[in-house]
């Protein structure tokens, strides 16, 4: 009887997704694989697990009145952010399993890197180095909450790794080879869902709010097996 359960156990889990047996730490913070016609957000009981994990908190986020000012205002910083989101997460103007992916449409509705040169998301660093996103939390009165995730969590050790390892490497295609922990397999990944850029990205959208980083994919496609799962692209 026990080795029928076991069986059965096995049999289950790999029906159900590819992800490691291994819990990743804290810093390799990693959604499984896709399973082939499974492409999900990752939801709002997963955000509020991520939150815990590099917070020790859910509770630290924006206001309405904060977030409203931050996406709404008339300036280019603002329409820059809710592109960069638009691409990050899965919604009703983005294609799911392209998201899981980490690619989005550039202007030529070429399906690339969302991180890409010239895409919306490399672009905000842009803003970030000029100070106009610092100039929109301040006057959005979300400097200490902004404060906080830099001196207190694991966003700038993200972000830099992110950034060194990822976006630096390959910055025209902006594609990342990275070793799973357990498994000790080397997949091939846009930089959006990579895992130190896909760490940086939600704990930015969940400040946010957790219901828009409750939209990021809640698993991956590696580039190198992208063309299993071509059968459910739309």
């Amino acid at each position: 009887m026990k080795s029928i359960l076991f069986l059965l156990f096995l049999f289950n889990y790999k029906v159900q997704s590819y992800k490691s047996p291994c819990i990743s730490p804290i810093d390799y913070m990693e959604p499984p694989l896709c399973s082939y016609n499974i492409i999900k957000p990752l939801g709002l009981t997963k955000s509020y697990e991520y939150a815990n994990l590099l917070f020790n908190t859910t509770k630290n986020t924006l206001n309405q009145t904060q977030r409203e000012c931050i996406l709404n205002s008339n300036n280019e910083m603002s329409n820059n952010i809710n592109q960069c989101v638009k691409q990050l997460t899965i919604n009703p103007s983005t294609v799911p399993i392209q998201v899981s992916r980490g690619l989005a449409q550039n202007n030529d509705q070429e399906w690339v890197s969302a991180c890409a040169k010239d895409m919306p998301c490399v672009v905000f660093n842009t803003f970030v180095y000029n100070h106009s996103f610092s100039n929109l939390m301040n006057q959005c009165g979300s400097n200490e909450i902004y404060n906080w995730l830099f001196k207190q969590t694991p966003f700038i050790q993200s972000s830099w790794y992110g950034v060194e390892y990822c976006q630096r490497i390959d910055p025209i295609h902006c594609y990342y080879e990275e070793m799973e922990q357990c498994t000790m397999t080397t997949y091939k990944y846009p930089c959006p869902i990579s895992r130190w850029v896909y760490a940086s990205n939600f704990m930015l959208l969940y400040l946010l709010s957790p219901s828009i980083a409750a939209r990021m994919p809640g698993c991956r496609i590696p580039y190198n097996i992208s063309n299993l799962y071509n059968a459910y692209e739309e």
